[in-house]
């Protein structure tokens, strides 16, 4: 008889690579050439896309699935570990109920947990080691994808017309989002990077060929702060310092008192580099949404519904449809006002405290000190962009990945599945 024996690892990876794949946009650009619903069309943006409805529907319910059947949802662990993220999660969706649009609110809490949950699953079945590497490698390919377009197909991977003509944007619907993202895959690679190896240099390399075309600044700030800080901290484990919580702590607020001297001379720096100080026009963005976040303080609009609201009418009637307040704070002001904002300073807290505290464990420090230096970055990134908790941007899906926590990292399952193919047997006599 012959058996063809399926492994529960090739399954587990199978399904990961569909769900990262998928999150960095690789499968909505082959379904449809990079012509996936943006920012630009309310129409598009409010309605969804069918495709990627399902491609999330399945990344929710194959990790609720394995998370029921591994009985994670009965340890008080996982609550203590991740109780800011439950209280996050609870404030959305307590926002569906006052939502100017309750379904559409409800559509993208979905939305919202199926990121969540694959991330969980990413986060309980890999080590971290494993998972940045996978992450940053998934990303480079991206950036690989889109350079090809580029030469295959330069007016679907470059932009035309308005400021940012002749930028480089490949395989994403939109050129920050997509530098940013690169951005990342860099800095997740740097650990590998250190260690020389092949596969990180390669993928890192398209990723900061892509940025170049791109032309985007905030993504080469993310490299040039990120490899600096990373630097720091990585000298600090180096000399052992990390192994003392009160030195280690000393010396990281010397660093956030420097990274707060940078920040008070931003304009200064930004006219250094030519750049707008208005961030190429969201301070005035933010401005006109301002008495909108004022009308409704408490408790907003509820979850993505601004967009679909009466009072959306007059900024869009300014400004224009733009989908987003191009800031993670004040979008989520929007979403469920000061309740979620501080429920997200909460999460980003927690976050930050989880890899600060693996550091000076000395768990996996290197590692771990690259996920705490890149979580410090989301921080300081969602303020001029929709990074968290944007379900859409798989800069998400790696916050939530670094961010969760579970008692054990691996997944104790079976090694094997088997499944008979072929029932008839060939004899020879």
């Amino acid at each position: 008889m012959s058996t063809l024996q399926i492994r529960y690892s090739t399954l587990r990876d199978g399904f990961t690579l569909f769900g990262v794949l998928f999150y960095i946009q690789v499968i909505t650009f082959a379904l449809g050439l990079g012509g996936g619903s943006g920012f630009g069309d309310i129409d598009r943006d409010l309605e969804g896309n069918v495709a990627n409805q399902v491609c999330g529907l399945i990344t929710l319910l194959v990790p609720l699935f394995f998370f029921i059947r591994n009985k994670v949802f009965l340890s008080k662990t996982f609550y203590r570990s991740n109780f800011f993220l439950l209280v996050f999660l609870l404030c959305v969706v307590a926002s569906v109920g006052w939502s100017y649009d309750p379904m559409l609110s409800l559509k993208r809490f979905i939305g919202m947990l199926g990121v969540v949950f694959f991330a969980g699953f990413i986060a309980y079945n890999y080590p971290l080691e494993k998972i940045t590497f996978m992450l940053g490698c998934a990303i480079g390919v991206a950036a690989l994808i889109g350079l090809i377009l580029a030469v295959v197909m330069p007016s679907a991977a470059f932009l035309s017309g308005g400021i940012r003509d002749g930028a480089f944007k490949g395989i994403f619907t939109e050129k920050n989002a997509g530098a940013r993202l690169n951005a990342v895959a860099v800095l997740l690679l740097l650990p590998m990077i250190r260690q020389r190896n092949r596969w990180a240099l390669l993928c890192s390399s398209f990723s900061l060929i892509a940025i170049l075309l791109a032309q985007s600044a905030t993504a080469v700030a993310l490299i040039v702060s990120g490899t600096v800080s990373y630097g720091y901290f990585l000298t600090l484990i180096r000399l052992r310092l990390n192994r003392s919580q009160w030195l280690f702590f000393a010396c990281t607020v010397v660093f956030l008192l420097f990274c707060l001297l940078l920040y008070n001379h931003v304009a200064l720096l930004l006219e250094m580099a030519g750049r707008d100080p208005s961030l190429t026009d969201r301070t005035l963005i933010w401005e006109l949404l301002a008495p909108f976040v004022d009308q409704q303080w408490l408790k907003g609009y509820g979850f993505g519904a601004f967009w679909a609201s009466p009072d959306a009418d007059a900024f869009i009637t300014r400004w224009g449809y733009i989908g987003n307040a191009h800031s993670g704070y004040m979008e989520t002001l929007l979403n469920g006002g000061v309740i979620q904002l501080t429920a997200l300073v909460l999460l980003l807290g927690e976050a930050l405290l989880k890899q600060y505290r693996a550091v000076t464990a000395n768990q996996a420090a290197q590692y771990r000190a690259s996920a705490l230096v890149i979580i410090g970055l989301f921080a300081v990134t969602n303020y001029v962009a929709y990074v968290i908790p944007n379900y859409r941007s798989a800069e998400f899906l790696v916050f939530c990945t670094l961010a969760l926590s579970f008692r054990r990292q691996y997944a104790t399952c079976p090694e094997s599945v088997p499944t008979h193919l072929h029932q008839r047997a060939m004899q020879t006599s």
